[in-house]
């Protein structure tokens, strides 16, 4: 991809979030008034999963910043950008949220925000079994609900009438996965699975099974270890039962299972020639943070690679980057991205009355182009999922993540295969 001059941020703005029905340039009726526009933010900002929550919010914040055209002169509140808010009179006002990673705490908290604090619209909540709770809760209560960060597929199977993902599935990540595998492995078909024993564990060993099925894969060993202890016997029990040559699909629930299976691979000096990391635990960065995950593929719904060659995502990253002092990571820009939608599709109605929200985002349409996520853009089916969305495969080498998969994001990084040609000494 060329490089291109960076824009300005008030031009930036207008393109992440452009969202014209018509051009800037042809007369327009006088839209309504809809004045503070109230957006819930649902995140875990403490417990277990309080990192996620930080970044969350944070994305969440950046995005509102942009709506509201703060980074850039006052000019930006005469286009069609900002999801139509600007020019509505809006303004992008988060109302934030601590879900503790408890659904029944979260589920109050997303009825409070409401009932009291009249948000036209939620978003979040990360954490599974929060999300699913939660969106429970604001479907009696008949109000949008876009997440952006939690990709169980039962959460759109559900048939909820106001429950919205835009982010990918578990499902489309493993496709991704197998895809990749397809093309890396050669005659090899066989896998190994090792995964958490718990409930989301389970369900991402379960879906992995099936992929391998359909992409012509056999699984020849499945063993599971127990969340929190210790994984090195269940990996030398996986090495027993499965050739060196067979490539592994490591699950984990929780970063601390996560970062814990990474260290123990590393400590036994098993070096299948791909291990694929997958599961909701090693959505946090953290977890694939250490010198252990060297060689490692991972399914992500964001690329700080990609975004480096986007004329659109490279200055919200930098705007990020600057503003907090962290990398923009996948949760950030997964919160970042809910809001811009949601928003979007509130200044499409026109209003903050849920049903025409509700049907705005029905009907939404948004590019990729003008996006900061590596996706085709934004169209919701009949489960409300984002059929746009799809998973990128990086794989960590010298510390860093390049994409390896698909092929047309990735022209010049090429899988390390085997991986015992980066475990060397």
């Amino acid at each position: 991809m060329s490089r291109m001059r960076l824009l300005s941020r008030a031009a930036l703005a207008a393109v992440v979030l452009s969202a014209a029905a018509c051009s800037a340039s042809e007369p327009q009726p006088e839209a309504p008034r809809i004045g503070e526009v109230r957006i819930g933010v649902l995140a875990p900002r403490s417990g277990v999963s309080r990192a996620a929550g930080i970044e969350s919010q944070r994305g969440a914040e950046l995005a509102a910043d942009l709506v509201n055209g703060e980074q850039g002169p006052a000019a930006l509140a005469g286009t069609a950008g900002a999801g139509g808010l600007a020019r509505l009179g809006g303004h992008l006002t988060l109302v934030g949220a601590d879900t503790r990673s408890d659904p029944e705490h979260a589920a109050s908290e997303a009825v409070r925000l409401v009932s009291a604090e009249h948000v036209a619209g939620l978003v979040g909540a990360y954490d599974a079994d929060v999300t699913e709770v939660a969106s429970q809760r604001t479907e009696r209560l008949r109000v949008p609900f876009v997440n952006g960060d939690s990709p169980t597929d039962f959460l759109t199977n559900r048939g909820l009438d106001w429950f919205f993902r835009t982010g990918p599935t578990d499902r489309m990540f493993g496709e991704a996965f197998f895809s990749a595998l397809g093309q890396l492995a050669g005659d090899t078909r066989e896998i190994a699975i090792l995964y958490s024993k718990d409930g989301p564990g389970s369900v991402v060993a379960k879906l992995t099974g099936e992929l391998a099925i359909e992409g012509g894969f056999q699984s020849v060993a499945k063993v599971a270890y127990l969340p929190g202890t210790d994984p090195v016997p269940a990996i030398q029990q996986l090495r027993t039962k499965a050739p060196d040559q067979t490539p592994v699909f490591a699950i984990a629930s929780t970063p601390g299972d996560a970062t814990a299976v990474v260290k123990a691979i590393r400590q036994t000096g098993y070096t299948p020639p791909g291990i694929f990391a997958f599961g909701p635990g090693f959505l946090e960065t953290g977890a694939l943070a250490p010198a252990d995950a060297e060689g490692l593929f991972a399914g992500t719904a964001w690329s700080r690679e990609v975004a480096g060659r986007s004329p659109v995502a490279k200055p919200v990253m930098e705007m990020y980057e600057d503003r907090f002092g962290a990398p923009m990571s996948e949760v950030a820009a997964g919160s970042f991205t809910a809001v811009l939608v949601l928003a979007d599709a509130i200044g499409r109605a026109g209003s903050t009355d849920p049903q025409r929200v509700r049907s705005a985002l029905l009907n939404l349409d948004i590019p990729g182009r003008e996006m900061i996520m590596p996706w085709s853009g934004v169209r919701f089916d009949t489960f409300h999922q984002n059929t746009a969305a799809a998973g990128v495969v990086e794989q960590r080498v010298k510390g860093l993540f390049r994409v390896v998969f698909p092929d047309e994001l990735q022209p010049e990084n090429p899988a390390v295969w085997p991986l015992s040609r980066l475990r060397k000494g």
